[in-house]
């Protein structure tokens, strides 16, 4: 019963140590082609951004009007009046090596700045809509949240709300339309929004 056992077990290690050479061999690749990737981005001149699409915050379209003495409100809308002014671009999902290596290494800095007004904005946004929604103001909410999707917002809570909302007023295209954004999102969020909107969670 021993000899079996023994074979067993030395089996066991056999594989065990394969793996664990495999699995060394692949991370050390992925790490050199990472060094190597971040060497060859250091090395890249300063490109036009010709390709950049910059945010613009359509004021004019928001509730900028619903609860406007509002404390929480008008915090709001001021720090989105200051972002109105400011570049703003969505690079979520995009690693400082991926911006160096499509537009060089001078325009990290600028680019940087950009994504974090992103950041900004978007959380903003969506503080501003679950206070209304949580006021009972479902409809200026919607009008909020539905600029964050066109932005390509990566906010769970917004989608979810947004389903919700549709499915009430039996909009089923419009989620539809939600889903086909989430589809495009190039961020950790996404496949969990994905199972949220098609029921799978």
């Amino acid at each position: 019963m021993k000899f079996p056992f023994l074979a067993s077990f030395l089996i066991f290690i056999v594989a065990l140590r394969i793996a664990i050479g495999r699995s060394r061999r692949k991370d050390k690749n992925a790490d050199k082609e990472f060094w190597q990737r971040e060497n060859d981005a250091n090395n890249v001149r300063r490109k036009p951004l010709d390709d950049v699409e910059y945010i613009h915050i359509p004021l004019d379209s928001l509730p900028t009007d619903i609860l406007k003495d509002d404390e929480t409100v008008s915090d709001c809308v001021r720090q989105l009046e200051e972002l109105s002014e400011e570049k703003i671009i969505n690079l979520t999902g995009m690693t400082n090596t991926d911006l160096k290596l499509k537009y060089g290494v001078a325009n990290l800095p600028f680019l940087t700045e950009c994504d974090d007004r992103f950041t900004t904005l978007v959380q903003t946004l969506q503080k501003w809509a679950d206070y209304l929604w949580e006021k009972g103001l479902e409809e200026p909410a919607v009008t909020i949240m539905e600029y964050e999707v066109k932005i390509r917002a990566d906010i769970g809570s917004a989608y979810r709300k947004l389903a919700a909302y549709y499915k009430r007023h039996d909009e089923s295209a419009k989620i539809d339309n939600l889903i086909a954004v989430a589809e495009t999102l190039n961020t950790a969020t996404q496949k969990s929004i994905l199972r949220s909107l098609k029921g799978e969670e």
